[in-house]
C-alpha cells in the first residue's frame, strides 16, 4: 500500500509539472526596455493558484491558469501607481526549472507586449 502511495505521489508530480514555488526573471519590451518579472505559484492537487508582476511588492492574483504538458497561460488584472487596470495573458513554455514567452497587456484600446524569461529560485 505504502509503495503505490510513493507511486501515485510520484505521477501526480509529473502530470502537473511541479510548478510551485517562486520564479524570477526579466520582462523586455518591444523597445528593449526591462524590468523585472515575479511568479508565485502554488499547487493544490490540480489546481494552480498564485500571484504575478514585477516584484514581490508589486503582484497580482492570477486566474484563467491552464497547464498542459509545458505549455503555462494565465491572466493577471493589474493595477498602476494611479489607478489604471491593464488586462494581462502570459503564454509560457515550461522547461524544467525555466520558463520563457510572452505577456501580452491592454488598457483602454491600447496593447502592448512583452517577452518573459523566468527562473525558479531555490
Amino acid at each position: 500500500m505504502t509503495q503505490g502511495l510513493l507511486i501515485l505521489t510520484a505521477l501526480s508530480a509529473l502530470l502537473t509539472g511541479n510548478l510551485g514555488g517562486t520564479w524570477t526573471g526579466v520582462a523586455t519590451d518591444n523597445e528593449g526596455g526591462r524590468q523585472g518579472a515575479y511568479l508565485q505559484l502554488r499547487e493544490d492537487g490540480n489546481k494552480i493558484t498564485g500571484v504575478a508582476g514585477a516584484d514581490q511588492e508589486h503582484c497580482w492574483p492570477i486566474k484563467s491558469v491552464i497547464y498542459n504538458g509545458n505549455h503555462l497561460t494565465f491572466g493577471v488584472t493589474s493595477t498602476n501607481q494611479t489607478g489604471e487596470q491593464a488586462n494581462w495573458v502570459f503564454d509560457l513554455k515550461v522547461d524544467g526549472d525555466r520558463m520563457a514567452g510572452t505577456g501580452e497587456a491592454s488598457r483602454e484600446g491600447q496593447s502592448w507586449k512583452v517577452d518573459l524569461t523566468l527562473t525558479r529560485q531555490k
